[in-house]
């Protein structure tokens, strides 16, 4: 590839824009930054393993301190989510399809939350449910489900640094879909960057509190259930995130 007079000429003579160059530039960046993570991911699931199992031994001690159960359930939890995360990551490197099996959206709901109350409590965030217990199940992976909703369950909380409500709801929606919706009181997202945020390393926070990821894996994963992703936001008031999964 050389330059002429100012213009950017591939190996065959073909002209290429700036904005092309750029695009290619960018695909060549996250074909190396998926060889990179595949073998990341694999180096940090094992030590992940070894602290979650570890949590779970201590927790079976009687008789232990109300603080420690509670700072060894905390670290549980987090490694967990660390779990989730890097295996959300490795799905991206492979081709294979996923496994069809049946998730209920309330239980996993329940089950995320059961991870992150004391995050709620911490932020003096009251959460609210609202939950139909007559959906069916979706097809789906649990595991996958679950970091969907740990994903913009903690992007909720951040968004509310003050305190707030996070609403839950799910219900049948016309399609028919399962619908899951998040609505928080935060801070809401920014106008000019509300289509952006669902692009890959893109985020409104401090550079040392997000990989601008979390949002990207978060449609990657709905989209390969054959489901959609909706955001409504205003700044100041909050954001509604509503999911919909085909039933």
């Amino acid at each position: 590839m050389e330059k002429s007079l100012g213009k950017i000429v591939d190996a065959n003579g073909l002209l290429l824009d700036e904005q092309v160059l750029e695009q290619l530039a960018f695909n060549e960046k996250m074909a190396e930054l998926g060889k990179l993570s595949t073998g990341l991911v694999h180096e940090l699931n094992s030590p992940l393993s070894v602290i979650v199992s570890a949590a779970q031994m201590i927790l079976r001690e009687e008789q232990l301190p109300d603080f420690v159960k509670e700072m060894v359930e905390r670290i549980g939890m987090e490694a967990q989510r660390l779990s989730f995360f890097t295996r959300s990551l490795l799905s991206f490197a492979r081709s294979d399809a996923d496994v069809d099996t049946e998730a209920d959206v309330n239980l996993v709901l329940q089950e995320v939350m059961d991870f992150l109350r004391y995050e709620a409590r911490k932020d003096s965030i009251m959460v609210i449910e609202e939950k139909d217990f007559d959906l069916p199940p979706i097809a789906a992976d649990a595991n996958k489900l679950k970091q969907v909703f740990i994903n913009l369950i903690m992007n909720a909380f951040q968004a509310m640094e003050d305190g707030g409500t996070l609403l839950l709801k799910t219900y049948a929606a016309d399609g028919p879909f399962v619908a899951v919706e998040l609505a928080d009181t935060g801070k809401g997202i920014p106008v000019g960057a509300i289509d952006h945020i669902f692009e890959p390393f893109f985020t409104t926070k401090a550079a040392n509190e997000g990989t601008g990821l979390g949002l990207y894996i978060t449609r990657h994963i709905i989209e390969r259930l054959g489901g959609k992703i909706q955001v409504r936001s205003v700044v100041n008031e909050g954001t509604t995130f509503t999911l919909l999964f085909p039933l």
